[in-house]
């Protein structure tokens, strides 16, 4: 099911207090990997493209690519944008079909990311899209190592001021490496703004960390390192295996394939979205069905 509801879908996961890891995917067997681990956990997933998985995958095939293998899944899966390379890039994966963005402005002045996010969000929301922007900085693979912890009166202004749907928190996670959470600054922030939250670097947050953040308005949680470390570990270990009469290349692929979707099995599990696509698909077919048709939205060039 390719979800055009996304505040339905994030809300079920507040309201059901679980996560929704969201995977980096960047060509068509990672993202049927990771839609077969959601379909055996029977779990509701996001697969994600951040700009270098859109400009290898092509903007005119990964986005449509992603889309059809959503809409023939058994379960709830959502396509968001991650970290755009610029704010043109949000528009032209909004024009593609995507019904999740992300305003890149944590690395900006904090007025400046309020009215960037305040924008973009004007323009989503016209089209039936969610937002999500950043908070701080995380650091790690592509970012340097400059970690910038989100703080909670930052925080609240960034959900009232800009109309927002959820919002990425640095609370000391890192991407791509091992960290521990600021359990005790997620939960005030938690406590000062009801938006749904957000978590980067979800591949090396410890699992502790990660199943006490469920009960603390985390509903999405971005893993990429892992799913690339899986799939490249796979692809050299396959490349070696006994193909008998089967292209070499199949049997290395469905190899890494497997392996992919072991790593997202164990994150669904972990954060508790086993079980959760089948009351949220009815809760979603439900407000299909009573929707009107909107005004449309001219987006700028």
């Amino acid at each position: 099911m390719y979800v055009t509801k996304p505040r339905l879908f994030f809300d079920f996961a507040l309201k059901k207090r679980f996560a929704l890891p969201s995977f980096n995917v960047c060509n068509l067997e990672t993202a049927r990997a990771v839609i077969e681990a959601a379909e055996t956990e029977d779990a509701p997933v996001i697969l994600q493209t951040y700009f270098g998985d859109l400009y290898y995958g092509g903007f005119d095939v990964l986005p449509q690519l992603l889309r059809h293998l959503a809409e023939q899944a058994r379960v709830p899966v959502l396509v968001h944008q991650d970290h755009p390379d610029r704010d043109q890039m949000i528009l032209r994966t909004l024009r593609s079909g995507y019904y999740s963005v992300m305003y890149d402005g944590g690395h900006l002045p904090l007025e400046e990311n309020i009215s960037g996010a305040a924008y973009i969000a004007e323009i989503a929301h016209g089209m039936g899209a969610v937002v999500e922007a950043e908070l701080g900085q995380f650091g790690g693979e592509g970012q340097g190592g400059r970690v910038e912890m989100a703080s909670p009166d930052e925080a609240k202004r960034m959900v009232e001021e800009t109309g927002i749907d959820t919002l990425a928190v640095a609370v000391g996670s890192v991407h791509g490496q091992s960290s521990r959470l600021d359990l005790r600054l997620l939960e005030e922030i938690a406590e000062v703004t009801p938006a749904p939250l957000v978590l980067h670097g979800g591949s090396g947050i410890h699992p502790d960390d990660v199943r006490k953040a469920t009960s603390l308005n985390v509903v999405k949680v971005n893993i990429g390192a892992d799913i690339v470390r899986a799939w490249m570990k796979g692809l050299q270990e396959g490349a070696l295996l006994e193909n008998g009469h089967e292209p070499p290349h199949h049997v290395a692929m469905k190899y890494a394939g497997a392996k992919v979707t072991e790593v997202a099995r164990a994150k669904l599990s972990l954060m508790g979205g086993s079980h959760q696509a089948k009351p949220m698909q009815r809760k979603l077919e439900e407000a299909i069905a009573d929707l009107q048709p909107s005004q449309a939205v001219v987006l700028p060039v």
